[in-house]
Formats: C-alpha cells, structure tokens, sequence
C-alpha cells in the first residue's frame, strides 16, 4: 500500500475484496489471514464516516493485534520490528504498528 491516507470507506473495500477474493481461492490460510486482517483493522475504524480521512501512518494498532492481523506470533512482530522489517513506534513500553505497514 503506497498512499498515506485513505477513506475509512476505501480502508473497509479494500478489506472487504480481500476477503471476498480470499473465499474465492478457497485457500484456508488465505481466508483465515484476511478473516484476522478485518477482524483487526475495521473496528479502528469503525465508528468513522466512509468519508472521513484515516492517516494510515498514525493510526496504530498493538503487538498482539498486528500479529493477529499478518497472522504471526506477537514473537515475530517484535523479532520484525527489531530488525526493522516492520515499521513501529515505541510508545512508553508499548509498540504502536501503524495500518500502512499492515495493508
């Protein structure tokens, strides 16, 4: 994903053909991966109008939440981070991953 920021409607789209063309490879990892990606990822969203603008870069989720969403360990999240494959802030003791490095 390349832009910064989208519509809360483009964010829920583009999550939704995900699951939609993951159901239609039928692939079970596939279909769990972009079930766990929407499952994390609309309720930031949620309460946002498909209108509003989402700054993709400061819109964060957690460690336990980004691994749920690439469909890794919180383990490998922070193994990621630490080698800088995966973009990520500290927030006190707390790592925040912004959505752009989960789309």
């Amino acid at each position: 994903m390349k832009k910064n920021t989208m519509t809360a409607g483009e964010v829920r789209r583009f999550l939704q053909a995900e699951r939609i063309e993951a159901l239609d490879t039928r692939d079970p990892i596939a279909i769990r991966l972009a079930h766990g990606r929407w499952s994390v990822l609309e309720p930031t969203i949620r309460d946002r109008p498909d209108d509003a603008i989402v700054d993709l870069n400061v819109a964060t989720v957690g460690v336990k939440l980004a691994a749920e969403a690439l469909g890794y360990t919180p383990q490998q999240v922070r193994k990621l981070i630490r080698e800088h494959r995966l973009a990520a802030q500290k927030k006190g003791d707390q790592w925040q991953i912004p959505l752009k490095a989960l789309l």
